[in-house]
């Protein structure tokens, strides 16, 4: 990408985000990282209208390109075939053309953003893109991950914010610049002050709601919640935060339960429904103490402000992807078996709702009021102690955010739900993505106190790694029909590597840790970049590094969860040094029997 500096003339960078607006948050640290790094750049964004009223704070923006989610997406499956579609949307198109973009960066990891991708025009492009011959590229490593980790979230420790950063090709910013005008925080505190809130009280917002039913936590427990925090402490304030019909007619039931139980709160509750908008809405959260929040946009707006938030994570949501971005948050989350749900699941009896107690959330919400709103050092050591002696075994777990090693935001459990199976390959797959994808080796102490369930996962992963070895090794033969200049490959060379495919696909669903390494290695393989399809020998040459990839890391994934399973063997054993990574298997077995 040409140096702004040198050509006198600012970078033109076109963001593409085609998502929710939770999601546009998300993509905010990525922009100011990037006018971090192009001081004098113009970045553009493109979402879908009915957002655009929402990014008014989000001041880094030079523009927007609204679209119609409806139109264009009819548009792109019109019946009279992909040539009209264009047809239709060519005006479009060439008003962004019309931008000259330095660089693309698309968010939007389906099939409309893969087109859009390609149409588009940009000297230097990151994110989903597409061939002209209808299959998907990935321009840059972290690309198919953020296909990947849909399927596969159980097992995925990385923010969506930060994954957005990588895909740029960014660090971390700074500091995250917002436009909240004056007369937004004027206007707040005149509202605060005809409700009786004095300047130095304590406030703690709440946001009831959520696009979906499935996401919103039951009013009566958010009632339950507020009663229990004003009991304990009188000096607060809450406000109800929300926008629809539907919060409207949810926040007065929880305001009518709370004053039911006790008059006395109600001037303390205030019901500040469709009485911000987005400016106020960013003064209120940064005049907050703490936001109590389903996972809403709202939640990503006070992350970016640095407000605290408490998270209310269950159902289809999945607190480690879509948590608050920033150190000192905290989710409080379902641990019911069928959690997390899958991303467009509909379920018709989501109890897992139920899992979260009104007084652990009014206690944790206490909790992080005790300590400073940015969290760091002590301050955020004492927070996970804190937290430490609320947790009990029951039916929610509570995890706290905090910057790793690399200076990525990271969302770990406290008590006993640190030492789960699936926290140990949260943490196995994030020091290896590091190593793999950034070339960083994280060296972090993970103490488990138990990996009885390893031997069976190592065993799968070893067939596994043959398998990408015996891939790599039916490409060479099929090269080798091909530097010979014969007819053609022979037929049951390609149906060998077509039954392997699947039975690298099937090795995730008999042995679900292996999931992210098959599904990554499909993306990839799937989305090789040719972009002359008779250029055989370059087709063959990048298939053959998808096996070997694939090969690659399995070993390395083996080699960090032995690792860390080694530590806990050697702590239980005689010995108190950690056993070798070859006598893992056999001692864990052993103690399994």
């Amino acid at each position: 990408m040409r140096d702004c500096c040198l050509s006198g003339e600012p970078l033109r960078i076109l963001v593409v985000a085609l998502t929710r607006m939770g999601d546009l948050y998300e993509t905010y640290p990525m922009v100011a990282s990037l006018r971090e790094r192009y001081p004098e750049s113009l970045i553009y964004l493109v979402a879908y209208r009915e957002f655009a009223p929402a990014l008014g704070p989000l001041s880094l923006f030079s523009g927007v390109f609204p679209v119609d989610p409806k139109s264009f997406a009819s548009l792109i499956r019109a019946q009279k075939g992909p040539l009209e579609a264009y047809r239709a949307i060519r005006g479009w198109i060439d008003e962004l053309n019309a931008l000259d973009a330095d660089l693309l960066i698309n968010l939007t990891p389906n099939r409309i953003g893969a087109i859009l991708g390609y149409l588009i025009r940009a000297r230097e492009k990151r994110g989903l893109h597409m061939t002209p011959d209808g299959y998907r590229a990935h321009y840059g490593n972290y690309v198919p991950y953020l296909g990947m980790l849909v399927k596969n979230r159980q097992y995925n420790n990385l923010n969506l914010s930060d994954l957005f950063l990588k895909i740029a090709g960014v660090g971390s910013p700074s500091s995250i610049p917002l436009g909240i005008p004056v007369w937004a925080r004027e206007s707040v505190g005149r509202k605060m002050d005809q409700d009786g809130i004095s300047g130095g009280s304590p406030v703690i917002s709440f946001a009831t709601g959520a696009s979906q039913e499935l996401k919103r936590w039951p009013s009566r427990l958010f009632a339950n919640c507020i009663r229990d925090l004003l009991s304990r402490r009188p000096e607060v304030h809450v406000v109800l935060l929300g926008a629809g019909e539907g919060d409207c007619r949810r926040n007065r039931e929880i305001r009518e339960e709370v004053c039911a139980a006790q008059p006395t709160f109600g001037s303390h509750v205030h019901d500040w429904t469709q009485r911000t908008g987005t400016d106020e809405l960013f003064a209120i959260l940064d005049r907050s103490s703490v936001l109590v929040s389903n996972d809403t946009g709202t939640m990503h707006a006070a992350a970016l402000l640095g407000t605290p938030v408490v998270c209310l994570s269950f159902a289809n949501l999945f607190y480690p992807e879509t948590g608050p971005w920033g150190a000192g948050n905290i989710v409080i989350y379902s641990k019911a078996p069928c959690a997390p749900c899958a991303p467009d699941s509909r379920c018709a009896d989501p109890v897992c709702r139920e899992d979260l107690e009104p007084r652990l959330v009014s206690r944790v919400v206490e909790i992080r009021m005790s300590v400073p709103r940015e969290a760091a050092g002590e301050s955020i050591r004492s927070l996970r102690r804190k937290l430490e002696s609320e947790t009990g075994g029951g039916r929610s777990g509570i995890a706290l955010s905090e910057k790793d090693a690399s200076g990525d935001f990271r969302y770990r459990p406290v008590g006993r739900d640190r030492m789960s199976a699936e926290e140990f390959f949260r943490r196995v797959y994030e020091r290896m993505w590091k190593q793999e994808l950034e070339g960083m080796d994280i060296r972090e102490n993970i103490h488990w106190e138990s990996a009885e369930f390893l031997p069976e996962v190592l065993r799968h992963a070893a067939r596994l790694r043959q398998m990408a070895e015996n891939g790599e090794n039916l490409v060479r033969k099929v090269a080798v029909y091909m530097d010979n200049d014969r007819a053609s490959v022979p037929e049951n060379l390609l149906q060998e590597l077509e039954s392997l495919d699947r039975d690298i696909e099937e090795a995730a669903w008999v042995c679900p840790p292996l999931g992210p390494l098959s599904l990554f290695f499909r993306l990839e393989k799937e989305s090789i970049d040719i972009w002359n399809p008779f250029d055989l020998p370059d087709l063959v040459g990048k298939t053959e590094k998808t096996y070997g990839d694939l090969k690659r890391r399995v070993s390395l994934f083996t080699r960090e969860a032995e690792e860390s399973a080694a530590c806990a063997v050697g702590r239980r054993g005689e010995s108190k040094m950690p056993c070798t990574p070859d006598e893992l298997s056999e001692k864990l077995l052993v103690e399994r029997v």
